[in-house]
């Protein structure tokens, strides 16, 4: 990917003049908004036994408080918790289904208040300790099916010198080396499934491509990295409707915690630079994280690869007949018009 290395000493001089610049102080950002997550499923094949519906349910995390979460259409369903990640994730079942039925789908609210996540030992470039992962962060360091740690990503690693005891300086050198090697372009064909090859190959793509090849690097060097998706919210308005996911990455940093980045917008907005590592805006709200997903129940096909849509299976197959609305208001905003 990523051509040549010999940018790579352009880079490290522009890290070390990146360091000396302290980050701007400024108060803690809060949203708090309303989030609705609706989908209806259609065109179920007639004598369709069952239709197993999942949806992605946010938790609390780094920057992110969730409250009650609404289940619009209460007749079944439940929430669960998968083992590999933890993310929540509703069920439904629906039996001797009939696809003209207007109740197939369903519809789940959620109150969510986000804080701006600002890392000061990642705007500092500390020199953090670090100690080898524990167990609950292996599938942090494991390969995914499009996300290799060996190979041409491998080669990458030792080429840049990247250092697992180094967690902070690493992640920013590879975090400047895909800014400087790849260009941004969600129309390229190929691009949104996160293939890390393909990124290798194309030298573009779109947020799920740059980070998954940022994930990549970092498991390569044993430092633990992870994929992170939902939704961003306008700055422009208070409620409406929304149209596109987003994804960033968050590596491991040893008694720093865990370190979000955001890279594939500095493609778009470079006066993001300084800011998008080690920080994680307040209009960015989380909903899963993780590759290779299996959901809970499993689902009969194979792991998913990015979850962040309602996924269906009727009778036990991957089904594309789903159609998927996301709306916010702003809490302010709602409590004014009641």
């Amino acid at each position: 990917m990523l051509h040549r290395v010999d940018r790579l000493v352009g880079v490290l001089l522009a890290v070390a003049s990146w360091a000396l610049v302290s980050p701007p102080v400024h108060a803690e950002e809060v949203r708090t908004f309303e989030f609705t997550y609706a989908c209806k499923i259609s065109d179920v094949t007639e004598g369709a036994k069952h239709v197993d519906l999942w949806m992605p349910v946010p938790s609390d995390c780094q920057g992110q408080t969730v409250g009650n979460v609404t289940i619009v259409r209460p007749s079944g369903g439940q929430i669960g918790v998968d083992p590999a990640y933890g993310n929540r994730i509703f069920h439904k079942r629906f039996d001797s289904p009939r696809t003209t039925d207007p109740a197939l789908g369903d519809e789940l609210v959620f109150r969510v208040k986000r804080r701006e996540v600002i890392v000061d030992a990642a705007k500092s470039l500390a020199a953090v300790k670090f100690s080898q992962p524990n167990e609950e962060l292996a599938v942090y360091l494991a390969p995914n099916s499009l996300i290799p740690v060996d190979g041409r990503v491998a080669d990458i690693a030792r080429r840049l010198a990247l250092q697992q005891n180094k967690p902070i300086a690493t992640a920013h050198t590879v975090y400047d080396y895909l800014l400087e090697t790849m260009t941004y372009n969600w129309r390229a064909k190929g691009a949104g499934r996160g293939d890390v090859l393909w990124a290798c190959d194309s030298r573009t793509g779109d947020c799920t491509d740059y980070h998954s090849t940022f994930i990549a690097m970092c498991r390569a060097t044993g430092i633990p990295a992870d994929h992170q998706f939902g939704f961003p919210l306008p700055t422009d308005r208070n409620e409406g409707k929304l149209f596109h996911f987003h994804c960033w990455a968050r590596f491991w940093a040893g008694e720093a915690g865990w370190i979000p980045v955001d890279i594939s917008e500095v493609d778009k907005h470079p006066e993001l630079r300084q800011y998008n590592f080690g920080s994680l805006r307040v209009n960015q709200l989380k909903l899963s994280h993780g590759r290779d997903v299996t959901l809970v129940p499993p689902q009969k096909g194979p792991p998913i690869n990015i979850f962040v849509f309602p996924y269906v299976e009727v009778d036990g197959r991957p089904h594309d007949g789903v159609k998927w609305t996301a709306s916010f208001r702003d809490i302010a905003d709602l409590e004014a018009r009641r």
